[in-house]
């Protein structure tokens, strides 16, 4: 979509404070009954969750680092650092799977 002008980024989120515990709030009246109760037990994940999100990050911080992020036109727009553990460790594995092929000539 560049040459039309049109740029892309994709927000990549920490724990925001937000009320996304709360979603099913937005859950539109036609769609009442389709789900069904949290599974047993799930109550306690769902406290755990709640603690996260509300030490979370300021969504204001949030909306600044996106209009930044869309301005700049970054193609990734982190909100902190947490994630950066598993980005890399995603990223050494699939250079592992260059390193198994590499030196091989593809068949054509």
């Amino acid at each position: 979509l560049k040459p039309r002008g049109i740029g892309v980024s994709v927000l990549c989120p920490g724990l925001v404070r937000t009320r996304i515990v709360e979603s099913d709030r937005n859950l539109p009246a036609r769609f009442e009954g389709a789900v069904g109760p949290p599974p047993p037990g799930s109550e306690a994940g769902l406290e755990i969750l709640r603690g996260l999100v509300e030490k979370g990050i300021d969504p204001a911080y949030v909306g600044e680092l996106v209009r930044e992020g869309v301005e700049g036109d970054w193609p990734y727009i982190f909100t902190d650092l947490d994630l950066e553990p598993q980005v890399e460790a995603r990223f050494a594995a699939i250079r592992q799977g260059f390193d198994r092929i590499r030196g091989r000539a593809p068949r054509h």
